[in-house]
């Protein structure tokens, strides 16, 4: 979108209620959509790309798995996954229509499919997937536990998930300096892209909200899942991690 965009909302007022976080997300993924790939590249010098090859490398072999990409924005591991697995079932959902048109646009596989779902509220079946996965994804769940919730309750038993994210430090100091570092490198972008920091210098106050490294593993294996795969980037600011669902 322009630089004249009507995008004014701030995330300190949306981030402490499920509710008005998804409408924060959905107003403010909508205006990021349209340069959303070129800002993706940019905040991360170029390396965005290659951390989600590295995610479906991550992942094991299957003949024909189902997979669900979770906040699937304009499609990019959906299309590794259809690379990777070319007689699975792949489906990208995303709460944000801006985002799945131009994953559509993009698509030229049979195997994709592309659907407007809320991640914390899937109209799938109970077991259904053999895989998910969520690059920068369940850090902008409307409710984090819902949303770990909704993934195991999908997932097959012994089913993995791969999630690429910012990683938060339990280092108070550490995490201060990230979160300034993140508000105003990204804040830079969604200025230069949109005209209005906050298109992506949300991402600091998302992480100030989400759990820090050893309480997501704490949460994670609460959530009834194990960790089998981990790999960190950037001195340890993203983290990709593979998980298994627990079959006891």
């Amino acid at each position: 979108m322009s630089k004249n965009s009507k995008f004014a909302l701030k995330i300190k007022d949306y981030i402490h209620s499920a509710e008005r976080r998804r409408e924060y997300n959905e107003q403010h993924f909508s205006e990021a959509a349209s340069r959303y790939d070129f800002a993706t590249r940019a905040m991360s010098l170029g390396r965005d790309s290659a951390w989600k090859k590295q995610l479906i490398e991550a992942l094991p072999q299957f003949t024909a798995p189902v997979c669900v990409d979770l906040a699937c924005g304009t499609g990019d591991i959906a299309f590794l996954l259809a690379e990777k697995y070319p007689a699975g079932r792949i489906i990208g959902i995303d709460l944000t229509e801006p985002m799945l048109k131009l994953a559509r646009l993009r698509s030229d596989s049979i195997n994709i499919e592309f659907d407007r779902q809320d991640m914390g509220a899937t109209d799938f079946p109970d077991e259904f997937a053999d895989i998910v996965t969520g690059g920068y994804a369940v850090r902008n769940a409307a409710e984090l536990r819902q949303a770990f919730l909704e993934i195991q309750r999908i997932l097959k038993p012994g089913g993995f998930v791969a999630l690429l994210d910012f990683s938060k430090p339990p280092n108070l100091w550490f995490q201060q300096l990230q979160y300034l570092v993140l508000k105003y490198w990204c804040g830079l972008w969604g200025f230069l892209l949109h005209g209005n920091s906050e298109v992506h210098s949300y991402i600091s106050a998302s992480l100030r909200a989400f759990p820090d490294s050893v309480q997501l593993r704490e949460f994670i294996a609460e959530s009834g899942f194990a960790v089998v795969h981990s790999r960190q980037f950037y001195f340890g600011t993203l983290e990709l991690l593979v998980l298994q669902k627990q079959t006891t």
